[in-house]
């Protein structure tokens, strides 16, 4: 046989492209699975822009003092920036990957985002949010913002 022989006496299978049928669930029934504090979104009403448009959160992030061995800034919009090049880096990140969402994450700074749904998860793996407040003000170089730890993580 030659490979036009093996051509003709293959059979070519057709396939149905059949969709199925799923029901979607309508707004009210598929809201119902959701927890209210999933929803919830960080205030920023009170973040001030700088001179160039950029958020400006000196006033609101103070520097500790021995921020140089601390791999971490914590926003008070939820953004957490992470030093990939701390010695600490592992450990935090295996906590961040825990708490938050990731961004983006190129060589040297990762950026996650603290969202109720991710706290959310958290809490459903075991983390007790006195903990997360706790970590996350051991790793950070400026103070947990009040808003990421009374009205966000708190209440989520």
């Amino acid at each position: 046989m030659g490979k036009k022989d093996r051509g003709k006496k293959s059979k070519k299978r057709f396939y149905d492209d059949e969709e199925e049928d799923y029901d979607e669930p309508t707004g009210s029934e598929s809201q119902e699975a959701i927890p209210a504090a999933a929803g919830k979104q960080v205030d920023e009403s009170s973040t001030k822009l700088d001179e160039y448009g950029a958020k400006d959160y000196r006033q609101q992030m103070l520097l500790k003092n021995d921020h140089s061995s601390r791999p971490l800034w914590v926003a008070p919009d939820g953004h957490i920036f992470l030093e990939a090049f701390s010695p600490v880096y592992k450990y935090a990140q295996d906590f961040l990957v825990a708490i938050a969402e990731p961004v983006c994450r190129p060589n040297h700074v990762h950026e996650y985002k603290l969202t109720a749904y991710s706290l959310y998860a958290a809490v459903s793996v075991g983390l007790q949010t006195s903990d997360i407040i706790e970590y996350l003000q051991k790793l950070s170089k400026t103070t947990v913002p009040d808003g990421i730890i009374h009205t966000f993580i708190s209440d989520s």
